[in-house]
């Protein structure tokens, strides 16, 4: 080897050599590369051209595809021109190039060559895409029509009919490809397969000869929808025939689509002759119009909003959900007013509709107003379980709204149906923002008012430790409320806390928290807590035991609370049994009585006092006139409760008695200032005069006579107070004054009802009565309440006066915007016949309000001209 290299390196070989050699090396191995490939490539073609069974070719198939995949294979699409000639060419189709070919013709730009390839070598079925794609281009419609005569036109419009699936296409080129074979169109409109007959009658759409339009309009009622479509949105005749066309389309065609393109061509062209609320529509018909309004068309939305209010409920939901799409709902909503009730309840009874069918987004955003939005709201979620989350959003507008303002008649209602919603139907989100609400308001009496009795009492964890709170504040100022609000929940939750109270230390808890506690588990009505109650009923005032005793009749079974008292009045403690003789009138056991009695003589004075008051319920009014001597008790506490007791419901005799002490100088003013109390809560009338007497005549204890008379509300008390305020002399009535002015609001509908009697005695002392009381002008400022029934009332209550004050608040509602409140001030004039009526309307002439002029010389004519009458 040695002496070979040694050889070569004598030999001179040209530097060339050395690169030409490797390069012609390579040049091999690519050439023996490609050969191999191209050879491997065609025989795999080979195998599937000669494969024997549809299982083998599948198979042969399925492995060419895996080497050669057709977006690779595309590459090789001249090669696969050139072995389809050899070979056939279900090649290009059986490999899928066939597909790729037909799909380049709608994804890219096509050429010349990639146009007679797809013709050449593809399936009859791309046909129709070839015509497509060629349609776009002018340089390539002539080789498409070329193609067509070589292949014999009539051949191939049928083929282009049957290959077409209801693509859209240029009617023109078909119109050219067709020109000279109407008849063959004209036939194809009969076939039996829809996508034939779309193809024809898309090009005759641009046919104007009076047998095509006939063609046209039978097409109108071709079975596939997509033919009348396109017939509907191109169909061209008369405006006369071209409108019953369209109408008759749109009212009665079954498909959507249809009648959308309908109602389109209608939007566009004739809009002068479209007016659906003068047609006379059936339901079915109706249904189809809704469906298709236009939202900026008005009679469109007068027309939905007249169908929301009809019975049919697909109507409804139509005309709903077309006026919520164009926002007339939202609008409605937004715009009430309280200056507009009667709107209001419309826009609730509309909306209302509206939600029956499952559209309410308009509840979803709308603005606060003065309110009267809110109420809407509010009224409609009130009892809706449909539309939960829009409660949420409720609250918070409302809640908002009343961070700076207070309730008050107007927007009372507000507040109340959003509580209602929230607590009935609200999510957990809304219960914590009414938690939210209630927290805030705590002292706030108005607003707990509403919100207690309102709470969701199956959510408990959320309010209870809220609730407790407010229980342990002593200064509360709705506690009763509170207690009744507690004892809804669910006991499993309350009875922890209110044990915890009553059995704690009395230095941690108030006595009023105590109080609170018990009787909230009295309203829980649990019979095994009844022992528990009896035995703390000392915690209650006597007052307070009175009304609890009710209770606990009304919930607990009789013989277990009379076998608990029996055994609990056996007991020694005195506290206990004197609340227990308190609460058994209420028990309506009379077999109790004699226990009752021996009471009286009881040596603890609590239990004295209980026994009186306790047959005074029982009705033992005999035996207790005759307890008179019990006035004389040691104990102060027991000779009050006595003589209040005996004032109450004693007979005439007894009454003397009482009468003699409230003027004897040698009893106790306690004594005295109990029958004069007692006196106050007597049911009879023949009190009066007494309690007249000491507010006239004892300075000492007036004070507690007009307290007592101002207890004294009834009609028949009331009308013995006036006429002893008519016959007394002016020093007694200015004393009688302060005692209709404490009676207050409740006696005003008894004096009220006595001058509707028009007494004409009484009358002059009932108009100064509610004269010094501010009654007059209370009334006077309700006549320019926003609410007419406010108005209506003080105008109806001021007509009934013929005073000056009353007159000059009448004239003023002379212009009121109300029929009747005008109606009010006419008959108040009508009735002034006296002369003191007319000297009253003199004076107003000469008033300083030139309105109260004005209105007063209006008021003398309207005079005149009804005496002319």
């Amino acid at each position: 080897m040695a002496d070979f290299l040694e050889l070569l390196k004598g030999i001179d070989i040209p530097f060339w050599i050395y690169i030409a050699l490797p390069a012609a090396l390579i040049l091999f191995g690519i050439y023996l590369y490609w050969f191999i490939r191209s050879r491997m490539f065609k025989f795999r073609l080979r195998r599937i051209v000669k494969s024997q069974g549809a299982q083998q070719a599948e198979k042969a198939v399925k492995k060419f595809s895996h080497h050669y995949p057709p977006d690779k294979l595309a590459r090789y699409s001249r090669r696969m021109e050139r072995y389809s000639r050899q070979m056939g060419p279900q090649i290009v189709r059986e490999t899928g190039l066939a597909d790729k070919w037909t799909q380049k013709l709608s994804t890219h730009t096509p050429r010349t060559a990639d146009v007679r390839r797809v013709l050449l070598y593809c399936p009859s079925s791309s046909v129709f895409k070839v015509f497509l794609a060629v349609s776009q281009q002018n340089s390539l419609r002539r080789v498409f029509l070329e193609w067509a005569k070589n292949e014999g036109e009539e051949k191939i419009i049928r083929l282009l009919a049957e290959s077409c699936r209801g693509e859209d296409f240029d009617p023109s080129f078909g119109k050219i490809l067709t020109e000279n074979h109407e008849t063959l169109l004209h036939e194809l409109t009969s076939e039996a397969e829809w996508y034939t007959r779309y193809f024809a009658y898309m090009i005759l759409l641009l046919d104007k000869d009076a047998l095509t339009e006939k063609n046209l309009e039978d097409g109108l009622l071709d079975p596939h929808p997509l033919v009348r479509k396109i017939i509907v949105e191109n169909f061209s005749a008369s405006k006369e025939k071209t409108w019953a066309m369209l109408w008759d389309k749109f009212i009665h065609d079954p498909v959507y689509e249809v009648r959308e393109v309908a109602r389109k061509r209608i939007g566009k062209k004739f809009m002068d002759l479209y007016s659906p609320k003068d047609a006379n529509l059936n339901d079915e018909e109706t249904v189809r119009v809704l469906e298709l309004l236009d939202p900026s068309c008005q009679e469109d939305r007068t027309f939905a909003m007249a169908a929301l209010e009809s019975l049919n409920k697909e109507l409804c939901c139509h005309a709903a959900a077309f006026l919520e799409k164009c926002g007339a709902l939202a609008s409605l909503h937004a715009k009430n007013t309280f200056d507009d009730p009667s709107g209001i309840d419309r826009t609730v009874y509309l909306l209302k509709k509206a939600m029956e069918v499952n559209v309410s987004n308009f509840l979803w955003d709308y603005p606060s107003g003065d309110g009267a939005p809110l109420l809407v709201a509010a009224r409609l979620l009130a009892g809706q379980n449909q539309t939960q989350e829009s409660i949420c959003f409720l609250e918070e507008k409302v809640f908002t709204f009343f961070n700076t303002r207070k309730i008050d008649h107007s927007n009372k209602e507000i507040y109340i149906k959003t509580l209602e919603a929230a607590s009935e139907n609200g999510t957990i989100r809304a219960q914590i923002l009414l938690a939210e609400e209630l927290s805030r308001r705590e002292s706030n009496p108005v607003f707990l008012e509403l919100l207690l009795p309102r709470l969701p009492y199956k959510a408990g964890s959320l309010f209870l430790p809220i609730l407790f709170r407010f229980l342990e504040n002593q200064d509360f100022p709705m506690r009763e409320e509170l207690s009744n609000s507690l004892g809804n929940f669910a006991p499993d939750m309350v009875l922890p806390e209110v044990f915890r109270i009553l059995n704690g230390p009395r230095a941690k808890y108030a006595h009023i928290v105590r109080i609170s506690a018990l009787k909230i588990l009295g309203q829980m009505r649990l019979t095994f807590c009844l022992q528990k109650i009896l035995e703390n009923l000392p915690t209650l005032t006597p007052e307070e035991t009175e009304e609890f005793a009710h209770l606990i009749a009304s919930y607990y079974p009789r013989d277990i609370l009379e076998e608990k008292i029996r055994a609990l009045l056996s007991s020694p403690d005195a506290k206990i049994r004197a609340s227990l003789i308190a609460i058994l009138p209420a028990t309506k056991n009379e077999s109790f009585i004699k226990e009752i009695r021996s009471s009286l003589k009881d040596v603890d004075p609590d239990v004295r006092v209980s026994a009186i008051k306790a047959l005074l319920d029982f009705g033992e009014i005999k035996l207790l006139n005759q307890e008179t001597s019990m006035l004389r008790d040691p104990v102060e506490r027991v000779r009050l409760a006595t003589a209040e007791v005996i004032a109450r419901h004693g007979n005439t005799a007894a009454l003397e008695i009482l009468k003699t002490i409230t003027v004897d100088p040698n009893e106790t003013d306690v004594v005295k200032i109990g029958v004069i109390t007692g006196l106050g809560h007597a049911v009879s009338a023949e009190g009066i005069p007494i309690l007249i007497s000491v507010l006239d005549t004892q300075p000492e204890f007036s004070a507690h006579a007009e307290k007592a008379l101002t207890m004294r509300i009834s009609k028949r008390d009331i009308t013995r107070l006036i006429e002893i305020f008519r016959d007394a002399e002016p020093q007694l009535r200015e004393k009688l004054i302060p005692v209709f002015k404490g009676q207050g609001k409740k006696a005003e509908p008894w004096i009220l009802e006595i001058l509707n009697d028009e007494i004409a005695s009484l009358k002059p002392y009932l108009a100064k009565i509610l004269e010094e009381t501010g009654f007059v002008n209370d009334a006077k400022r309700r006549l320019s309440n926003r609410n007419v029934e406010v108005r209506r009332e003080a105008a109806n209550i001021l007509s009934l006066m013929d005073t000056l004050p009353a007159f000059r608040g009448l004239i003023l509602a002379a212009k009121d915007p109300d029929q009747e409140v005008r109606v009010c001030v006419v008959k108040a004039l009508e009735k002034v016949k006296s002369a003191h009526s007319m000297d009253i309307l003199e004076k107003l002439k000469e008033d300083p309000d030139s309105r109260i002029r004005k209105y007063t010389h209006w008021a003398l004519e309207r005079l005149e001209s009804l005496a002319m009458e």
